[in-house]
């Protein structure tokens, strides 16, 4: 019988057949960690025969990693076993009436030697708990090359678009952070996740139902993106560098260097992109008094030119405290050329919804030339103090201090002819920037209370602060003039949030039970005011944030969880921006500085199992949420469809989702996830009904392959299922990536092909349903593109070696 095979024997029989345990006087106490130092909880404690290997008694460890066995008098084989660690194993002799205390008993993950070469267990790629799921992409070749958009498109219950926004679970309300934290590499959305280099990203981590201890913001959950750390003692790094086409180069380096007491960092990295993009729509509008169609069709380059360092030192000073000085610069530099065609239709007989019919009279073309620059700097300096008051690590002063400054500058210039008669054509520019600052502030505390419990409380104080400047003016009469306010005008918008907020929870566990409960309370204001028209809003308001888990283990294999948590979704800045974009003079947007938050109540059953080769996670969730903030798009008599984020509507949502992986045979990995969802939405704007039904699927596979001697193949398959919107219909979508990487060098480097959207499908489509009108949009972004991605890691232990 495997030691696996064993191990859950012994689980059954102490969960089903308690009464074999028979109470003594003799006792055997200790504790179990794993390799990093961490309790192990429900690790196997067992005592054999030393000759029959018969079991005898047993037991489990606790939260804590500790453990009571009870045995009669008498000499034994005492093992300790758990999944995907090797069995400690040794001979004990115990007298009666005394307690053995064998104390820390440390395991270390599974290995297989083959010859004189040792190859540690690799990490597996996703590893499931019930607060959060971790995929490892470090060594996710299909991304190599990309950005971290590109490595969230591999992750189970992520979504992106062509706009770079991105969805957990059909959601777009999330909260993003970097290492745990708030960064500004993610302040102006989730767009500017395509400045982080997919290998500066070793971990993503979901967490769909968070703790009070973590920021209330954001209904759908939390993406913590984890960057590589490759600190270890002496003088080591990674160099990398890239080429692709369409073109994307890059190289950088992370390098180390660790003495004495003190370790120094140092990261950086450089990129050029030029990549090209289209889209297309098709229009038509039908009113008492105005008919018309039109096509439209745009192609454009985006070049990017982008730099970014971060420098720093961890001091460990004496008395188990911890000193982080950390900075980040980044510089981005952004070019696009676009050409938008337009053909005006006249429709025969009033008729609209449909695609373009050759009876239809040309009533004119246009073309609309657009050249856009963009400047952007931005800088982040942060101190993190740690002080650990006990060698187990179980009492712990945190405290953060961040501060981020920065601006970017944006200006157009847009030339418009047309055939419909003189003097139509128009000559317009734009000039636009903004300047931010944002600092904040953490404690947390955290200690363990008894054997059991832990108590955790802190609180943050954060305060963001911008202002906008905006002008759009036309070429007249040989001279430039403000634009009128219909197009876009000229103004100032100051914008200012303040969040500060306390939070405590509590865990511990009532047998077979463990649970953590928790509350955080966060006052916030806002203040809005547009300079030249002098209208300003203030919001101020104070919410509570509960939350609950409770967990029961069955064994160590089967655990069960439910959980509930309430969160909020601020009106992000750029929401509130009042500015029309007119790039596309057809189809503008504009934001909305009355924007009201969204709040949502999250509830969660998850059912976690584990097997010798593989585990499967299954959650069945509910989630309610009012004041929905969407996007709804409005055209005019004059044909000019305006978009606008509005408070639209309350919703819920319901599904079940599915993340399981597998080792099919040796060295073959096959990993997946399911998610089905169903939302019903009831909303009103302007008298006219967005209440809609949705059903939705989306599915991901992914296979990793390791043959040969340092060969590894990987593929990925991702399915959208069609979906209705507040106001039309999304279409299903999919695309298949690919990468072959070969180890170089004893490992140290690596050298990789990939190619991403294998058969160019990687589209996006949107259907608009208004009374008036139709409306039909697609999308053609970051088109089939092929890498060559190069790695090599020196000095101390190289990336291979430190797993």
């Amino acid at each position: 019988m495997s030691a696996q095979l064993k191990s859950l024997f012994v689980t059954f029989l102490l969960v089903s057949i308690p009464g074999i345990l028979v109470a003594q006087n003799t006792e055997i106490i200790g504790s179990v960690l794993d390799d990093q130092s961490e309790p192990l909880i429900n690790a196997t404690v067992a005592i054999y025969e030393p000759s029959e290997d018969e079991l005898l008694s047993g037991t489990v460890t606790e939260v804590s990693g500790e453990f009571l066995l009870e045995v009669e008098p008498g000499t034994y084989t005492f093992r300790v076993s758990f999944l995907s660690f090797q069995d400690h194993e040794q001979e004990v002799t115990v007298a009666g009436g005394e307690t053995l205390n064998l104390g820390t008993i440390q395991l270390e993950p599974t290995q297989s030697e083959l010859g004189e070469v040792v190859v540690q267990g690799q990490r597996s790629y996703m590893e499931m708990n019930f607060d959060s799921r971790s995929f490892n992409v470090e060594n996710d070749i299909t991304s190599m090359g990309g950005s971290a958009l590109d490595v969230l498109d591999n992750v189970p219950s992520i979504t992106t678009d062509f706009e770079g926004n991105v969805s957990l679970r059909g959601n777009q309300g999330i909260q993003i952070l970097i290492n745990g934290r708030p960064s500004n590499l993610v302040r102006n959305g989730t767009d500017a996740l395509s400045s982080i280099p997919a290998g500066m990203i070793q971990e993503v981590k979901i967490i769909t139902n968070p703790s009070a201890r973590y920021a209330a913001n954001g209904t759908g959950g939390i993406i913590d993106i984890i960057l590589v750390d490759d600190a270890d003692l002496g003088f080591n790094g990674t160099v990398r560098a890239n080429t692709g086409y369409p073109q994307d180069h890059s190289v950088g380096f992370n390098l180390n260097y660790q003495k004495g007491i003190v370790n120094w960092f140092l990261n950086a990295e450089a990129e050029y992109a030029r990549e090209p993009r289209s889209s297309s729509t098709f229009q038509s509008f039908s009113s008492t008094d105005t008919t018309f169609a039109y096509q439209q069709s745009s192609d454009w380059f985006e070049r990017e030119r982008e730099g970014n360092v971060n420098f720093g030192a961890d001091i460990y000073l004496p008395n188990e405290q911890l000193l982080t000085i950390d900075s980040h610069i980044n510089f981005e530099a952004a070019n696009e050329d676009q050409e938008v065609n337009y053909i005006d239709y006249d429709p025969a007989n009033d008729q609209i919804y449909q695609s373009v019919s050759n009876s239809w009279d040309i009533l004119g073309e246009s073309v609309r030339e657009a050249v856009e620059e963009q400047r952007e700097s931005d800088f982040d300096i942060r101190m993190l103090y740690e002080k650990t008051f006990d060698e187990e690590g179980d009492h712990v002063l945190a405290l953060d201090f961040d501060f981020e400054f920065g601006n970017e500058d944006e200006t157009a210039r847009l030339d418009e002819q047309t055939n419909i008669g003189p003097g139509n054509d128009v000559l317009e520019r734009t000039n636009g920037g903004e300047i931010y600052r944002e600092a904040r502030f953490d404690i947390d505390y955290e200690r363990s209370v008894g054997e059991n419990g832990r108590f955790e409380a802190g609180g943050r104080f954060n305060y963001d602060w911008q202002d906008s400047d905006y002008l759009v003016e036309r070429f007249e009469n040989g001279t430039w003039v403000e634009a009128p306010d219909e197009v876009g005008g000229a103004d100032n918008f100051e914008y200012s949030e303040n969040v500060n907020s306390l939070y405590a929870s509590f865990s511990g566990e009532l047998k077979p039970f463990t649970y953590q409960i928790g509350l955080r309370a966060e006052n916030t204001q806002i203040t809005t005011e547009l300079d030249q028209n002098n209208l300003s809003s203030e919001q101020n308001y104070t919410n509570l944030f509960p939350s609950v888990f409770l967990s029961y283990t069955i064994n160590e294999r089967n655990s069960l969880q439910v959980s509930y948590s309430r969160r909020i979704s601020r009106p992000r800045s750029w929401y509130l921006l009042p500015f029309t974009d007119i790039s596309n003079d057809r189809y503008r947007s504009t934001g909305n500085p009355d924007l009201e938050p969204e709040f949502g109540d999250s509830y969660e059953l998850g059912y976690l199992r584990y097997w010798e080769s593989g585990s499967v996670l299954t959650s069945f969730y509910y989630r309610d949420r009012t004041q929905v903030i969407d996007r709804v798009s409005v055209t005019g008599s004059d044909g000019i469809t305006t978009r606008t984020p509005i408070n639209l509507a309350n919703e819920n949502a319901w599904g079940v989702e599915f993340s399981a992986d597998q080792d099919l045979f040796e060295n073959l990995q096959l990993s997946g996830s399911l998610n089905i969802y169903q939302s019903e939405t009831d909303g009103e704007f302007e008298g006219i009904s967005y209440d809609s039904k949705s059903e939705n699927l989306t599915s991901r596979l992914r296979i990793r392959w390791r043959f040969l001697e340092g060969w590894n193949f990987q593929s990925y398959l991702f399915y959208r299922g069609a979906s209705e919107t507040a106001q039309g219909r999304r279409p299903s979508r999919s695309f298949v990536g690919s990468g072959l990487s070969k180890e170089l060098l004893d490992g140290k480097a690596n050298i990789s092909i990939n190619v991403r959207d294998v058969f160019n499908s990687r589209n996006g489509n949107r259907e608009i349903l208004e009374p008036t009108s139709y409306t039909n949009r697609a999308f053609s972004w970051s088109s089939r593109s092929f890498r060559i991605n190069f790695r090599y890691s020196f000095g101390g232990n190289d990336s291979n070696n430190r797993r």
